[in-house]
């Protein structure tokens, strides 16, 4: 992880670094894309990716809307909401790229919820 010349967190090297991490070692996980941004998928279905946008930079991962939020080792965090006209998207959350040593841990979690979904389905 470097450091930008202001003092922040390089998101998008961990961003690459983390993605690689999982691709490589978990069966099933493949890059891909969420919308216009990189992400890593489990058995084709998004479960974490890079969001670069105005304001929310930072990783973003799908916990559904059941998840503990408060558990969250973080308040660096918000709702995705991609649209200025709709509501955020409760299932999903963006981490901060200051709070970047948050992402292995959240990145799993989405991976495991994303896996327990996927065995339940028929």
């Amino acid at each position: 992880m470097t450091k930008t010349d202001n003092g922040s967190t390089d998101g998008a090297e961990t961003w690459e670094a983390l993605a690689d991490r999982l691709v490589s070692s978990e069966e099933g996980v493949e890059h891909g894309r969420m919308m216009s941004a990189e992400a890593v998928t489990y058995q084709g279905k998004v479960f974490a990716f890079r969001s670069t946008k105005s304001g929310t930079a930072g990783l973003g991962v799908r916990l559904g809307r059941d998840f503990d939020f408060p558990s969250i080792p973080t308040d660096a965090w918000t709702h995705l909401a991609p649209f200025k006209t709709k509501p955020p998207m409760k299932d999903w959350i963006i981490v901060a790229d200051h709070q970047a040593h948050h992402w292995p841990g959240l990145a799993n979690i989405a991976l495991t919820l994303m896996r327990e979904k996927q065995e339940n389905c028929p």
